[in-house]
């Protein structure tokens, strides 16, 4: 009897609990999954999506300096890791290139692992506009596919940009 009168018992906080939400009020998950062509990447749950082509970016507001994105290219030929050295090589300078046609400077380069993939990520310094901008250019290839995840923002650099380094994953 006393274990029926205690099944009883659970059973009625457990129906209790489902019909309030399980008691932790309704929430917002602190992030959700963005889905793009061929990748997805984890941003902030309220921040604005905007699709554009075969690029995917995410902001606070609809027009904020701060935002992540992940744009695709098609490769004119196969990558294989063999190619590493001479790509970053000829990605050095693109992002040299780059980075002078914003009036800024290239403040970091480095080879990180994204994806399990080594790739290379580069954070540029340029001023627009009367504001100080920070960008991080991070190139993933793969087979006949670049990545390009780009992280913006003014001021320090927030967590999402670490967020979208270790959520990206090719689909």
């Amino acid at each position: 009897m006393r274990s029926l009168i205690s099944a009883v018992a659970c059973a009625l906080a457990v129906t209790t609990l489902a019909a309030c939400g399980g008691g932790g009020g309704s929430k917002q998950p602190a992030t959700r999954t963005i889905k793009g062509t061929h990748f997805l990447f984890e941003a902030p749950f309220s921040w604005h999506v905007d699709r554009r082509g075969s690029q995917v970016s995410a902001a606070p507001k609809p027009i904020a300096p701060e935002l992540v994105s992940v744009s695709v290219f098609p490769l004119l030929r196969a990558y294989r890791p063999a190619l590493f050295t001479a790509v970053s090589r000829e990605l050095d300078g693109d992002a040299r290139q780059l980075a002078t046609r914003l009036g800024g400077s290239v403040e970091s380069s480095q080879t990180v692992l994204v994806a399990g993939t080594r790739s290379r990520q580069y954070v540029l310094h340029y001023t627009s506009g009367g504001n100080d901008f920070h960008q991080r250019i991070t190139f993933v290839l793969r087979g006949k596919t670049e990545f390009q995840l780009l992280c913006r923002w003014t001021g320090s650099e927030p967590s999402v940009c670490a967020q979208l380094a270790t959520s990206f994953t090719p689909t």
